[in-house]
């Protein structure tokens, strides 16, 4: 028998910091604050767009498509590489539009478009966050392959290029000169004050690998070395580090200036030191790149890391060994890990089965695990063409459940709560709620997280099961099946621009009438002849008590102006059997329960 009551529960409470949502994760093989990201590569045009001569249009239609895949597998945040060769796949008044857009670098699109914004809209809209994903140094990896605008840094500043000893037509921004740190820092003061980001995010790109032979950068090394340091390579480690800092510290002055939320993370090599962990060998971003991301975490000039990870399990460059060094690195300076993953080795010469990939995520879960909070994947278009089945099997067990990016925590990030959603109610097959109040901090919810289920109770107990989420959405609507409406209990809560979660978990919304909730609730004499009381441990102001047969029709209604500690109930017309009765408070919540007539 299918029975279905729509009820509609009205509430709105106002929740304190502490009563944030923040509980730890139920199951590790199941987790709901797991970053799913990928990194959406322009450069090239590897990942988008495919075409730098198609119509606005067509790159529109393309975004859009990858945009609904990334949502249908499971993935929840896009890393779009905005600035690859000190240009822009957005409307800046600070560096040329890309030649990887237009086809012609500095030529604007036509019609005119702004690609960033519009793909932040559009994740948004489909629930999913998106961090601008920016090369800071790279000024043109081929000299020969375009013409440079005539507004190209390449151009304009030709005193602050740098040229690899190794790489003869490829060209770098000089680490070394403090102009070339400032004019970084402008270029993502410029993207964090226009646009409605979720993060900055650097690659791996700082001193050229093995470029450095000779010292091409000797004479800067004299001129700009104001505390006298006396090895050049640690000269080069400061030049970034002071890039880094002055960085972090721009977009956390935007954070507290105009209520954003902005993250800033690196995803440096994956080897920090050869050698480190024990048995650990390959090219070390300390001495090949000139670049330290533990003095960035000492330093606190970074929210996150997501090294690259670009080695299968076992061997030299043991994903497994380096992970776990990597989170230990990250645990005890109290920052968050997000490993990057090498998705391109199953499609080149490596032939990675998908398996590979699954396995070392099932390692990212691991309890020991304890700073890893999800992982990005290099590149989409393995995604796109389902190489190796990943998706096929990645939807049928890492990521067959929906997840959000995890709160991230430290100094200058949005610690406060969005409200609850109100006014959660069923509408046919549409279950639908309300946008709270703005709180304290004038946040509304930027997204929200729907749940469902197989009872009151589980609510409670499996609120930080991730098997529980049906989808996590921008809007204030959701399509349900008429077998969830008979049989699962909801919960909808809400994430703000941190992904900090409210819900209220201990009120559900069921269409059920045979669901009972009774553990508030004394009801005696249970079987009753002609009337019965009901005595609550909680203090509620009851306006009304129902009953329905087991066929769901309505056969009682009491109301009640005010209630005394005990309710008595004389339903004295009733026939003998079950009932299923529902005390509804004044604030619109309800309680339910079994009672027999004699």
């Amino acid at each position: 028998m299918k029975i279905s009551i729509f009820l509609t529960i009205f509430f709105s409470i106002q929740l304190s910091i502490g009563q944030c949502v923040q509980g730890p994760e139920f199951s590790k093989t199941t987790p709901k604050r797991d970053l799913r990201g990928v990194f959406l590569t322009t450069v090239f045009n590897l990942d988008w767009p495919s075409s730098r001569i198609a119509t606005p249009a067509v790159q529109q239609a393309e975004l859009l498509a990858i945009l609904d895949n990334l949502k249908a597998n499971g993935y929840n945040t896009v890393f779009l590489q905005v600035r690859s060769e000190c240009d822009a796949m957005y409307n800046s008044v600070l560096e040329p539009w890309s030649f990887r857009l237009t086809g012609t670098q500095g030529l604007a699109p036509n019609p005119l478009w702004d690609p960033l914004s519009f793909a932040i809209t559009e994740a948004h809209l489909r629930g999913l966050d998106l961090h601008a994903w920016l090369n800071p140094y790279r000024v043109k990896a081929n000299v020969d392959a375009y013409t440079s605008a005539a507004s190209s840094i390449l151009n304009t500043q030709p005193t602050w290029i740098l040229t690899p000893s190794n790489v003869a037509n490829l060209r770098y921004l000089n680490p070394g000169l403090p102009a070339v740190r400032n004019y970084i820092t402008s270029i993502v003061q410029d993207l964090s004050n226009r646009y409605d980001l979720d993060g900055i995010h650097f690659d791996d790109y700082f001193y050229p690998d093995a470029g450095m032979v000779g010292n091409p950068d000797n004479a800067t090394f004299t001129a700009n070395n104001p505390t006298n340091i006396v090895s050049i390579t640690d000269w080069r480690r400061n030049n970034v580090n002071i890039m880094i800092t002055q960085v972090y510290d721009a977009i956390q002055a935007i954070n507290t200036s105009a209520n954003k939320n902005i993250v800033f993370g690196v995803s440096p090599a994956g080897i920090w030191k050869s050698g480190t962990p024990t048995g650990i060998t390959g090219n070390p971003s300390f001495s090949a790149l000139h670049c330290d991301p533990i003095a960035w975490l000492d330093a606190g000039k970074v929210d996150y890391l997501a090294p690259q990870l670009y080695w299968k399990i076992t061997g030299p460059q043991d994903y497994n060994a380096l992970s776990k060094w990597w989170n230990d690195q990250v645990k005890s300076r109290n920052k968050q890990i997000y490993m990057s993953q090498a998705y391109y080795k199953m499609t080149d010469g490596n032939n990675w089965a998908g398996a590979e990939i699954q396995s070392q995520i099932v390692l990212n879960r691991a309890t020991q695990m304890d700073a890893t909070f999800g992982q990005i994947a290099y590149r989409y278009i393995q995604i796109k063409n389902n190489d190796k089945t990943l998706n096929t099997l990645m939807n049928a067990a890492e990521y067959k459940f929906k997840s959000f990016a995890p709160p991230i925590l430290g100094n200058g990030k949005d610690v406060l709560c969005a409200n609850v959603p109100v006014n959660i109610r069923l509408d046919g097959l549409i279950l639908k709620w309300d946008t709270p109040a703005a709180a304290t901090d004038g946040d509304l919810p930027k997204k929200y997280v729907i749940y469902s289920f197989d009872s009151a109770a589980q609510a409670i107990t499996n609120k930080d099961d991730g098997s529980k989420i049906i989808d996590i959405i921008a809007g204030n609507q959701l399509l349900v099946t008429q077998n969830q409406i008979d049989t699962k209990y909801f919960v909808v809560s809400s994430l703000d621009k941190n992904n900090n979660e409210n819900g209220n978990f201990a009120q559900t919304l069921t269409a059920n009438i045979f669901a009972t909730d009774s553990t508030s609730l004394s009801i005696y004499p249970n079987p009753f002849i002609n009337e019965f009381i009901i005595s609550s441990k909680i203090a509620y102001l009851v306006s009304e008590v129902v009953l329905y047969d087991m066929s769901g029709k309505l056969v009682w209604s009491q109301k009640y102006s005010s209630t005394p500690d005990d309710i008595k109930v004389n339903p004295y017309a009733l026939l003998s059997g079950l009932y299923v009765g529902k005390i509804i408070n004044n604030d619109g919540s309800s309680q339910s329960f079994k009672i027999v007539k004699e």
